[in-house]
Parts: structure tokens; sequence; C-alpha cells
């Protein structure tokens, strides 16, 4: 009994051993590979020749999975944003290039091309909205972003910024330091510190994208499906695909049970301040009713919404023939009747669903001619006609409005119109007076919740002092006179970049039917619509407008609005 207890003992221990090793031999190895992974081949560009070999270098080793880790990186101050000082691109096998765009004359042809190249996925966290900054700051029209958190939420992971991703699936602990995040990415040289974090952050991300890709492709029964006579880099395309150019939104809370309030700073709780809706929010009701609408002898005009079917009845101007589906019968003759594919385009039904990709869900209206250009339109071109009108889902939406992009670039460009950047908004902050406020307000409202410490409270009344030269003392009066300053100054030298493009076209050949079948035929080539409703033409308002001239119902005068010459 004595040496059976001693066996069961030995054996307790040599298991224990055993378990021991294994956890520091994993461990051992964890950090190893987190080594391995932040021993870069990191390459500082800061010429266009050394750029050029750069991108030849990336293009070429990411053919496999035609995906790049992707970040930018720029310096802020007095809470105003710099351009992107550098861009970071890095390859699964290690490759960093740093791209130092404070330190060129102009962007590179060659990252231009690579980063607006759709057929190559930049992979990071939170991409789409870099996206913005560069076409902001250098007109780069940045395709195929793709937030990583979109991968791990569709593999059933938490999803939480690149530190925990990273840590979470690498084992890595990367450096969020902020003295290194906000330190000044436009010097002469960059630190080591800084290299190596810049190209860690871009590493890490394509790292793990394809880790994710990895897991996806394997994931369920049917995972051979997806492997079998299909290429690692058109599976990375399907899987990416539906998440490119979207941002990442984390629902946190449920719509029901969460309403957020937002603090005025003007009063010590918490009141609720009325927001703008979200310009583009998803459709609760359905676009079309399929409504009927038909001429004094019976003949079909076209459908419409019920609203307007019944806005005609209760006017006295129509009677309702048939109330399921509801029809109704105009009691005076129409302008004009139904001709050719024009007028029959407009007596289809049309399916509420996205035209892309068929989803029946959160779907939202599209104006393929946007509304910018549209607005400046003269009324003979817009009145009742709806054709640039189509429904898309959420995410069809916010991969056209991204796509959009490309062609504004090219007609800013074309027509001399430049985008709104910081010198060409309609309206600017003042910073020097954005920092009287701020101190007003803190001195007004904050010290009424908080004790001020007196260092920070002498700090913010010589910002007030500086600028009110003839006071020597705060007031209380001064205080609010400082904090309602006016700070929002409007740009005398602003003209808006839809009015320049119109006008543009105006005296072009073709006029302004030609700018919109620039944007009709921009819309198929990029979104490549499935379900576009039948006789859907990239010339309709031609014909359309085409048929009311030969009918007479046109003037010389609209034509030259519109800037053509009809004969």
């Amino acid at each position: 009994m004595q040496y059976y207890s001693q066996y069961l003992t030995s054996a307790a221990v040599a298991v224990g051993c055993v378990c021991l090793v294994y956890h520091v031999t994993r461990k051992k190895y964890k950090i190893r590979e987190a080594e391995d992974a932040l021993n870069l081949e990191i390459e500082t560009v800061d010429t266009e020749k050394a750029c050029d070999r750069v991108v030849k270098e990336l293009r070429r080793r990411c053919r496999v999975h035609r995906a790049l880790g992707f970040d930018c990186e720029w310096v802020t101050e007095h809470g105003t944003r710099n351009p992107v000082a550098l861009v970071q691109l890095s390859s699964i096998d290690g490759l960093c290039g740093l791209f130092r765009l404070n330190c060129m004359t102009s962007f590179p042809t060659s990252l231009k091309e690579l980063l607006e190249d759709e057929t190559v996925y930049k992979v990071g966290v939170a991409a789409a909205d870099d996206a913005k900054y560069l076409y902001s700051d250098y007109s780069v029209s940045l395709q195929s972003t793709l937030d990583i958190r979109h991968i791990a939420k569709l593999c059933g992971l938490e999803t939480g910024g690149l530190a925990f991703l990273a840590k979470t699936l690498l084992g890595i602990t990367l450096d969020k330091s902020w003295r290194v995040r906000c330190s000044n990415w436009e010097a002469a040289h960059l630190s080591p510190k800084q290299t190596s974090y810049a190209a860690a952050d871009a590493h890490v991300a394509i790292k793990i994208f394809v880790q994710l890709f990895n897991r996806y492709n394997n994931k369920g029964l049917l995972a051979w499906l997806r492997r079998s006579d299909v290429s690692v880099a058109d599976s990375v395309h399907q899987m990416c695909t539906p998440y490119a150019n979207t941002n990442f939104k984390q629902n946190m809370f449920r719509k029901q049970d969460f309403v957020p309030k937002v603090k005025d700073p003007r009063c010590n709780k918490g009141t609720p301040v009325s927001q703008k809706p979200y310009p583009h929010a998803t459709r609760s009701k359905p676009l079309y009713h399929n409504c009927f609408m038909q001429a004094p002898d019976g003949e079909l005009l076209c459908t419409c919404d019920d609203k307007k079917a019944m806005w005609y009845v209760e006017k006295e101007l129509a009677d309702v023939v048939t109330e399921s589906p509801l029809t109704v019968r105009l009691r005076f003759e129409p302008a004009g009747r139904c001709v050719g594919d024009v007028g029959r385009y407009y007596q289809l039904t049309k399916e509420n669903k996205c035209v892309v990709c068929s989803g029946e869900t959160s779907c939202i209206r599209k104006n393929v001619v946007p509304r910018e250009y549209r607005k400046y339109f003269p009324e003979i071109m817009k009145d009742h006609s709806s054709h640039d009108v189509v429904l898309l889902c959420a995410e069809c939406h916010r991969a056209s409005n991204m796509r959009d992009q490309t062609l504004r670039e090219r007609l800013a460009a074309e027509c001399a119109a430049p985008l709104p950047r910081h010198e060409h908004t309609r309206t600017w902050e003042n910073p020097v007076t954005k920092k009287i406020r701020s101190a007003a307000r803190a001195l007004l409202y904050q010290s009424q919740k908080h004790v001020l410490p007196e260092s920070r409270r002498r700090e913010l009344e010589d910002v007030l002092l500086q600028h009110y030269l003839q006071t020597e003392n705060i007031t209380q009066e001064l205080l609010h006179d400082a904090a309602n300053i006016q700070i929002v100054i409007e740009n005398e030298d602003y003209e808006s970049h839809g009015l320049r493009v119109t006008e543009y076209f105006k005296k072009s050949d073709g006029g302004l039917l030609k700018l919109e079948e620039m944007w009709r035929q921009h819309f198929l080539s990029t979104m490549k619509p499935k379900y576009m409703p039948d006789l859907w033409s990239t010339k309709h308002n031609q014909e359309r407008l085409r048929v009311k001239w030969n009918e007479g119902r046109l003037s010389e005068e609209d034509l030259k609005q519109i800037g053509v010459t009809w004969t």
C-alpha cells in the first residue's frame, strides 16, 4: 500500500513537471514568435526613386493574398490635424515601406497607383478614415480598404483595437505609448522607436488578416467547397468584398436600451441636445408603392407612391379606379403621354431591393448623380424625373459613396474645380479665437463643477488677458463675452466644386447631359449592379428631352440652360 502511494505521488510529480515544461515551452515559443513578427525589413522612403523600388517589391510580395498591412501617421498641432506625413505598407513576409510624404515634393505616382489599385486590399483598423485624410490632403482615392475587425466578427471573435487583436491572436504586445504615437512624424529623421512603432502597426495588421482569413477559410463543414478550384486571391476577394471601404461600428448597446445624451457645456446637468439625423438613414417604409396613374381615357401614364396618388384624389383632380392595387385616373389631360422606352420606363413596377446585391433590408436611396451637381441642374432636367434614384443596401451605399470619389477627383482636375479641402471650405475655424472661447468656457462652466488648480486657472486667465489687452481683471461679463466669441469665419474665396463643374459642362460639347451620363456610366462600371430596373438607360434624360423637343414642349432657352443645341 505504501509502495502504491509512493507510486501515485511520483506519477503526480511527473505529470506536474510535464505540464510545467509544456507551459514554459509554449510561452517561450509564443514570445519567440512575437519577436520574429517584429523583426522586420524596414525601408524608410523619402525619394520618388526609392518609392518606385519599394512599391514594386511590395506588389511582388503581395501576389498571393493581394493584401498589404496599412496605416498612416500625422502631426496634430493645437487640435488641428496636419496633412498625413507617413504612409505604412507591409507585406506578410515582413517588408515594411515607410513612405515619408512630408519629405517629398509631390505624391509619388507609383504609390498613388498602388493605393488606388482596387485589386490590392489595404488592411488595418479604421483604414477607411485614413482614406478620407489621404483624399483631403493629396487627392488620393484610396481603394479597397478593409477594417480587420469585420473579419474578426465574421469569425465569431471578440473585436477590439489593433493592440487587442495583436495580443489575442498573435500574442504580441504593441507599444502604444503616447510619447511615440503623438511624436513628431514630420521630423527631419525618424527615431528608431518611431520606425519600429510605425512598421509594427502595419505588419501586425497583415499578420492578423492572414490568420483570420485562414481561420475563416477552414471554418465549417463546407470549407472544402470554398477552397476547391479557387485561388487564395479569389478567396480573399470573396471574403472581403462585402466589407471593402466601409467603417466598422461596434454595436455596444441595443437601440431601445440606450438613448444618448449630449451634455451642453453651458449647463451643469446632462440635457438632451437635438442632433441631426444620419443623412443616409435606412428606409423604414418601401420606396416603391407601385400605385398606378392613368390618363382620362384609361391609358397608363406611370407608377407612383400612394401619397402622390391620393393627393390628386383629395384635390379632386383624379378618381380612384381600383383600391388594390391603388389606381387613380386623372380628370384632366396630362402635359405628355408615354412615348418609347422613356415613357415605358415610368410604367414599370419597381422592386424594393438593392440593385447591386438584391438585399431587401436596410435599403437607402442612392442618387446616381450626386446632389452637389444635380442641385445646379435646370428644373427642366429634374422635373418629374426619378430615373437617378435607385435603392442600395447600407453596405453597397457606403461602397458606392467611396467609389464616387474617383470621378469627383477627375472632374476637379478637368474642370479646375478644387474639391473641398482646408483652404477651399465654405467656412473655417479660427484657432486663436477657438482657444480663447475654450479658456473662457473652462473658467465659466468647469469651475462650477470642479475646483480648477490655481496654476491651470492662471494659465487660462493669461490666454484671455492676451486677447483683451485693455482689461486687467477677469470679470463675469468678460467671460460670457469670450465664451460666445465667433470662431467660424466665412471663406470669401469659396466657390462650390459642384457649381464650377456644372458651369464648365454647360459650355462644353454635350452640356449637362454629358455630365449626367458620366455619373450614370460611373455607377454601372464601379458597382456592377445586377438588378437595375428594366429600361434603365444612361441616356434616359437625353431621350426624354428629345421627345419633349419634338413635341414642341422645349424652348431654345431651355436648351441653352442645359448647354446643348438641337435642330
